[in-house]
């Protein structure tokens, strides 16, 4: 048995992005409270994010100290890095035990094991089995291979993450021009779109599990000692059955903060609610004004409700919302006749992405079906908005060709800044 075993939770960079140190990793925070809870003290959480350039990223890999037991979460984007930083630790330290998890190893598990080197591939949430590998590593019968991650039911029972163990002077995360923190008050999303990676993690399911409104408010009150600016995580925040108790909560505390939601949730007493609780800014998924886009990518639920964002602006609130392009019914003689759709919304600020097959989606196991051919196999590349606005092209479909999409791309930027509305690289709001 290994005496008083040492954790190091790691957190890859993502160099392909402008920033990629906005926040901690709050999946390794809550992962390193579980740890924690079972007795374990000699835990450190090393965040390689935050480096300038390529020399500096292998500087901080070459610098990571000796451990007994490693546990490195990943993305698409920053596998490649993964793989770097296992092929360091099993050269420098290789009697350690490595486990990774996240989105990325949990849609390709198998894969990821045998790329890697990896020691253990956790699929879905980690919290559940982590302790049961590490007593497996001090027993000295180290479990090997693919294991499954069990979701707990009632998600009050995970303890706060060990927000301790990182300095929030070192993120960006900001809201108002002040330094924001995040939190979820959710776990899942019981919509299944078929581009959106979350489903890896335990989304696109019915069994959403939310926290009670005494739990999460127990959580912001700690946190208002040193934060007044919040920003919840969830997939879909205004999908909580108790939604109005939450807020009504959340408005005594008096502070502000800004989430993610789904337009046609955005009905009017949900829109007062939120501004009267202190909610500023809301980010919306509207992807396409095109119905049958909507349709054939799940969210047809939100056809016609595109209006709800006047709603939220009579109440106050800032909208963000995101389009993709590049969807099955895009087409060079209708696509700019439904973007100008958007011109009277009075939106806020945008982004504009190509659709992407993110490993695990139903775009990236059936492509076919939706028409396409995945050319770009680079996960690297998988980003929506990279550096110098760099994205990728990874999708051509059988009607129009990845420069089609280039040019709707730009198209509908151009469409966007002209009825208004800010990039929103350039908010002066949130981050």
């Amino acid at each position: 048995m290994v005496a008083n075993v040492k954790i190091s939770l790691i957190n890859p960079p993502s160099n392909c992005v402008e920033n990629d140190r906005v926040e901690p990793p709050l999946g390794l925070l809550y992962l390193a409270s579980v740890l924690r809870e079972e007795g374990h003290e000699l835990i450190q959480i090393h965040d390689l994010t935050g480096c300038k350039n390529k020399a500096e990223i292998e500087l901080k890999i070459n610098q990571l100290p000796q451990a007994d037991i490693y546990g490195i979460s990943c993305f698409s984007t920053n596998y490649n890095y993964l793989k770097k930083i296992i092929n360091h630790l099993k050269a420098k330290y290789p009697s350690a035990y490595i486990i990774t998890g996240g989105p990325h190893p949990s849609a390709l598990p198998k894969e990821t094991l045998l790329d890697t080197r990896a020691d253990v591939v956790v699929v879905g949430e980690g919290e559940e089995v982590i302790n049961s590998l590490v007593s497996s590593c001090e027993n000295g019968s180290p479990f090997k291979g693919v294991i499954f991650g069990i979701s707990r039911k009632n998600i009050d029972n995970y303890p706060f993450p060990a927000r301790d163990l990182i300095n929030y002077g070192n993120y960006s995360r900001s809201l108002l021009g002040k330094a924001a923190v995040s939190l979820i008050s959710s776990r899942g999303c019981v919509h299944h779109c078929i581009h959106c990676n979350s489903i890896v993690m335990g989304g696109g399911n019915k069994n959403v599990r939310y926290r009670s409104t005494q739990n999460i408010i127990a959580e912001m009150k700690i946190l208002a000692d040193q934060f007044n600016y919040f920003r919840f995580n969830d997939d879909n925040f205004c999908g909580n059955p108790k939604l109005k108790e939450l807020l009504n909560e959340i408005k005594k505390l008096n502070i502000k903060f800004r989430i993610f939601a789904r337009v046609d949730d955005l009905d009017d007493e949900t829109c007062r609610l939120l501004a009267a609780a202190g909610c500023i800014h809301v980010c919306v998924g509207l992807e396409s004004m095109n119905p049958e886009n909507l349709k054939i990518i799940g969210k047809g639920r939100q056809i016609g409700k595109e209006k709800n964002v006047k709603i939220a602006k009579k109440y106050g609130l800032i909208i963000r919302a995101s389009f993709m392009v590049g969807l099955p019914f895009d087409d060079k003689n209708n696509f700019e006749k439904f973007f100008s759709r958007v011109m009277d919304l009075g939106l806020n600020e945008f982004a504009v992405y190509p659709l992407l097959p993110y490993p695990g989606t139903m775009i990236w196991h059936y492509p076919e079906r939706f028409g396409y051919q995945i050319t770009n196999y680079d996960f690297s590349r998988y980003v929506q908005m990279g550096k110098n606005g760099r994205t990728c092209y990874a999708l051509k479909h059988k009607n129009f060709t990845a420069q089609d999409i280039k040019l709707w791309h730009n198209q509908a930027e151009k469409i966007l800044i002209s009825s208004g509305a800010k990039h929103m690289s350039e908010s002066k709001v949130a981050n």
